[in-house]
């Protein structure tokens, strides 16, 4: 960092985000802030935060994800994907649902906390509850006409949780036939 400073006097040091790459195309969002460099090329000790900056998963300690989807869902959760990028992920993914008996081929719902019907799905078998007689996995894109116009709750016991809509997942679908 100093050796950048003095080879750029006047000018400011930039902390980029770990989950980038400083010497690539980094977004403003994923700047920490600056800290600003005299004419002598020495670091000033004033650091300038970015009130635009958006930690990453990374950045924010989050788990290692265990699959694509809960690595979509932790950027959604820090804004660095848009939560319309959620449906189409869903559609692709194995997920993981309540089964009394492995060969259950039906949804089960639970009321939530609002008592609305909804049926959780856990993006690995790992973060399915373990009290539950099984865990069967099913493709999203198998499991929409399974919803009956019930919302899907994605790993809802989780610190990061989402709901698709049995409509999102079937507009997506449509637009892929």
């Amino acid at each position: 960092m100093r050796a950048n400073a003095r080879a750029n006097p006047n000018s400011w040091l930039y902390v980029v985000d770990e989950a980038f790459d400083p010497n690539g195309n980094v977004p403003p969002w994923a700047v920490i802030g600056a800290y600003p460099v005299n004419a002598d090329g020495e670091i000033i000790d004033d650091f300038h935060f970015n009130d635009q900056y958006r930690p990453s998963p990374q950045a924010l300690g989050f788990p290692e994800p265990g699959s694509n989807l809960e690595y979509l869902l932790q950027l959604i959760h820090t804004q660095h994907r848009p939560p319309e990028d959620l449906a189409p992920a869903v559609l692709d993914a194995e997920l993981f649902v309540f089964a009394y008996t492995p060969a259950q081929r039906t949804l089960v719902g639970f009321y939530d906390v609002d008592g609305t019907v909804v049926v959780p799905a856990y993006t690995s078998k790992s973060l399915a509850p373990r009290d539950w007689p099984h865990a069967r996995a099913v493709r999203g894109r198998d499991i929409i006409d399974l919803l009956g116009g019930h919302p899907l709750v994605l790993n809802p016991d989780d610190a990061i949780t989402a709901v698709v809509t049995p409509e999102e997942l079937a507009r997506v679908r449509a637009r892929r036939l």
